[in-house]
């Protein structure tokens, strides 16, 4: 068993099953050596393993998290996964990304007990993404700076971070009971992290961003793409998916790509997601081979 683990939520909508089927691909298809778990519902977790059925995966159940906004907060439940204490290290990933690599240099940059997520966005923006109504409660004069997205999240396994999530989950729940929320899980993370100064928001954007093009996404040499906007709208993430699976074969060097088809006896076989597969790899390798000629004389 590693001692990474990377997980995801898969909640609210049965279109979601196909968008978390293309991250635990991508993810297979990198090469990683960390654990995968998928938090679902029993009904997903079924419907997951037919459209994945060799992925080696593992699955925490919950049924009963059937709103939208249970879903934008399960991320936080991931203390409560019995076998969590068998992990240092813990990734977590928004069902609509993609792995273009293994995950396992962003493990090795958590070096400290923050929370490591990507920084984004201002504070005191008007449409509340960041959490600007909850620091103005702290303090009408509270400064304006960088926010953070919620999608991707890195931290070691701690009891001090693990107080924290609790602490997101009973403010989220009382305000949802109040019905004020103004933009689901990510104000939360926002104020808690940032206004108890553990977090960490330059670390992760080497590693990850949101919509990228696929040409972006490959000279920056990225590990994760999010796909974001539109929270809830299952078609839309898929497309979203879809239109970047597309741009990165047209980015990826036609001259690679003819040679591993050739070299298949099953060409006409071929599914997007083995091409998809083929590319990455090829990818890697290519980064690999200019950084051993790098150190050659």
């Amino acid at each position: 068993m590693s001692k990474f683990l990377v997980y995801t939520c898969c909640f609210y909508q049965q279109t979601y099953v196909d968008i978390v089927s293309h991250l635990i691909n991508s993810f297979e298809n990198s090469g990683s050596r960390a654990d995968f778990l998928v938090y679902t519902t029993t009904e997903y977790k079924y419907l997951i393993q037919k459209k994945c059925p060799n992925a080696n995966i593992l699955f925490f159940e919950k049924s009963f998290y059937k709103t939208m906004n249970q879903a934008r907060i399960a991320k936080m439940d991931i203390f409560d996964y019995p076998n969590v204490d068998q992990y240092d290290k813990i990734l977590y990933v928004d069902a609509d990304s993609l792995f273009l690599k293994p995950p396992e240099e962003i493990f090795n940059q958590i070096v400290d007990d923050n929370v490591y997520a990507m920084g984004e966005g201002n504070l005191m923006n008007e449409g509340e993404y960041w959490g600007r109504s909850l620091f103005l409660k702290e303090s009408a004069d509270y400064k304006d700076g960088e926010g953070i997205a919620s999608s991707v999240l890195a931290f070691k396994n701690l009891q001090q971070i693990k107080k924290q999530f609790i602490k997101i989950k009973q403010s989220f729940y009382l305000d949802m009971y109040q019905n004020k929320l103004l933009f689901y899980d990510q104000p939360f993370l926002n104020f808690h992290f940032l206004h108890n100064n553990m977090c960490n928001k330059e670390m992760l954007k080497a590693f990850v961003k949101s919509r990228p093009t696929a040409e972006e996404a490959l000279k920056a040499g990225l590990t994760i793409v999010h796909f974001s906007g539109c929270p809830g709208h299952g078609d839309v993430k898929l497309d979203l998916i879809r239109e970047f699976k597309e741009g990165l074969e047209k980015s990826m060097p036609k001259l690679e790509i003819k040679e591993e088809v050739e070299k298949s006896s099953t060409k006409q076989d071929l599914t997007r997601d083995t091409v998809f597969q083929i590319k990455v790899q090829l990818n890697e390798l290519r980064e690999k081979i200019a950084a051993i000629e790098a150190l050659l004389p």
